[in-house]
């Protein structure tokens, strides 16, 4: 891939509780990531499910109106505060539930889906977690960044990726450019502007080719979520939550979760709504 290009979003929405922009096509552009869904989310919408062979990765916006609690059968509950981010490597396998903190108010940001190279998907899970203070934060003139993950924050990532959310004023230009082996995405979150040649506004997402570079001019005040990392070009067999190297790891990966081997969930509290659905591939 010798240029960038736009990536055309899904559209997800359930219930009047939940909708989210979703990415998980052309997977070789995404690589090392599975996907990424934009997402809003104002009561619990998934029941507690499986994942395992990559990490799920919540990160909330600073403008969310409330935070989000995680729950795994690792025994944790973890509250994600507005521009928190939790991260749940699940490894050989773990149960997985999030949802609003407050019912009613809406959660405001994105699910992650990063892949994990072939010789650590069966790993022992774990959870990783960074409030926004630990978040490093650059600015230039007219442009703000937060690195949310990637080698300047404090997270033993298993992999080299990145997430850096920048916030560019109108008039402004910003060069996005990639490192030596990487490639890349911009996910326009609000906002208008320019990328080379390309319209950007809300819903739109910019691929960046391995090491690509480009002019971002911003008509109003843009933020962009930028993703970057290491492909790494191993076959992917996905089913549902698990995402594994090959068939026999998937059909593993299903025998341990029926099994109970990937851990068990309790009820909500009390406070917490019913999902309206019983499994999710995507969010959460």
């Amino acid at each position: 891939m010798s240029s960038t290009r736009l990536l055309q979003p899904q559209r997800h929405r359930i219930g009047a509780g939940f909708q989210a922009e979703g990415w998980r096509e052309p997977l070789a552009l995404l690589d090392p990531f599975i996907m990424v869904d934009h997402f809003r989310m104002s009561e619990p919408a998934f029941a507690p499910h499986p994942h395992a062979g990559f990490s799920a990765v919540t990160y909330l916006f600073d403008d969310s109106a409330t935070g989000m609690v995680s729950r795994d059968s690792l025994g944790g509950e973890h509250a994600i505060p507005p521009g928190g981010l939790h991260w749940t490597l699940a490894g050989r396998g773990v149960m997985h539930d999030e949802f609003p903190a407050e019912p009613g108010r809406e959660a405001h940001g994105l699910q992650i889906f990063v892949n994990l190279p072939a010789d650590q998907k069966l790993r022992a899970p774990s959870v990783m977690r960074l409030s926004p203070q630990q978040m490093p934060r650059r600015a230039g003139k007219g442009w703000r960044a937060v690195q949310v993950f990637g080698a300047d924050t404090p997270l033993d990532l298993p992999w080299p990726v990145s997430l850096i959310l920048v916030d560019i004023d109108a008039g402004v230009s910003f060069d996005l450019a990639l490192a030596e082996g990487e490639q890349g995405f911009a996910l326009v979150i609000q906002g208008s502007g320019q990328a080379d040649h390309w319209p950007l506004s809300a819903g739109r997402a910019l691929s960046l080719p391995v090491a690509g570079r480009a002019c971002v001019v911003a008509d109003q005040p843009l933020r962009l979520a930028c993703f970057s990392g290491q492909p790494l070009f191993e076959p992917v067999v996905r089913h549902g939550p698990f995402v594994m190297s090959d068939e026999g790891q998937v059909v593993a990966a299903l025998q341990r979760f029926q099994s109970g081997g990937m851990g068990r969930l309790g009820a909500r509290s009390p406070a917490s709504t019913t999902p309206t659905i019983q499994n999710k591939e995507t969010l959460s």
